[in-house]
């Protein structure tokens, strides 16, 4: 960022955008966040103090156990928790990338312990949101470390993507690489698991060849014990890739109906207020709904049935439905 500031003239200086950076929350203690900031800094010194995973949990014992203005969630989670967790763990591994992985790896057990379901996901994304709002290239890589982490499903993601929180977004490219970045993950997944069985079936069938060749009883014994684990590692790659398949048709879907859900509310809500419609916002984002499909046209070519059936109806908006009837047309 300072390199590309000295050589930009003066002139175009205020084309630049805001300096990278992080939005700490708590740095600053105020009346609004003052229990919370207490806390922070308490898990803080825990955090130096190199204290266990209950003294961590117990210096935020102070704050509650559901929203952080007491609003009613369903399902309930900790939400002021996870904020001053979110917030802290980032603070901690801010300086670089292989201090962020640290970080997470390091307090992944606290972190789950206040990120209990879903919509805690959700709410935990948004958090890490606020904080790299000025650096979304951080926030891109953080994605990926929380799907290699295992900490958020890529549900979820897809879910904060589309929430109403983030649709002021969708004309920005960052946005749409945090989805690419996510449903690559499940592909890369299947594929990676895929390779894994057919190491898994040829180590199987080689170990049934030498079964059937052992000379005598004893050695026949043994070498059906290693065909019984083989068995059993072939069945557990197939429970995997059956678990990966559905997660990623999940997110498929999930994709798809929330491009429809949203184009077709900006159109009712266009109507309704005598507004237009084809804004620059619309046609971006269904024109990334166009570049979603072809983009993974032999993954979309699969559900090709379900996406017809339940969400590409005659009855959703000729503007929206045309998407796809194009991309049929193109992968025929």
């Amino acid at each position: 960022y300072e390199k590309l500031k000295d050589v930009i003239p003066d002139e175009f200086v205020t084309l630049l955008p805001v300096k990278p950076g992080y939005n700490h929350k708590f740095a600053e203690v105020t009346a609004e966040n003052n229990l919370q900031a207490k806390c922070a800094k308490a898990l803080i010194e825990s955090i130096k103090n190199k204290e266990g995973l209950d003294m961590m949990l117990g210096s935020l014992d102070p704050l509650p156990d559901g929203a952080i203005d007491g609003r009613e969630l369903d399902p309930v989670y900790p939400e002021a928790k996870l904020e001053v967790v979110i917030q802290t763990i980032l603070r901690v591994g801010c300086k670089s990338i292989s201090h962020i992985s640290v970080a997470l790896n390091r307090f992944r057990d606290l972190i789950m312990a206040v990120m209990p379901n879903q919509d805690a996901k959700v709410c935990c994304l948004k958090i890490t949101f606020s904080f790299f709002k000025t650096n979304h290239q951080l926030m891109c890589i953080m994605i990926e470390k929380y799907l290699n982490f295992q900490l958020i499903e890529p549900s979820c993601i897809v879910s904060w993507i589309f929430s109403p929180y983030m649709l002021p977004h969708f004309d920005r490219l960052y946005l749409w690489q945090m989805l690419d970045t996510t449903i690559k993950f499940c592909i890369k997944r299947c594929d990676r698991i895929k390779v894994e069985l057919e190491k898994s079936k040829q180590k199987l069938s080689d170990k049934k060849e030498q079964e059937a060749g052992a000379p005598d009883p004893d050695i026949a014994e043994k070498r059906k014990q290693l065909v019984q684990a083989a068995e059993e590692e072939v069945d557990h790659y197939v429970k995997l890739l059956e678990d990966a398949e559905r997660s990623q048709k999940e997110v498929f879907l999930i994709v798809v109906q929330r491009f429809i859900m949203i184009l077709t509310d900006h159109i009712v809500r266009s109507e309704q207020e005598s507004r237009y419609t084809q804004t620059l916002w619309f046609r971006c984002t269904r024109d990334r709904l166009r570049q979603t499909l072809v983009k993974y046209r032999r993954e979309v070519k699969r559900y090709m049935v379900t996406l017809q059936t339940l969400l590409f109806t005659p009855e959703i908006e000729p503007k929206i439905l045309e998407c796809f009837t194009q991309f049929k047309g193109y992968i025929a």
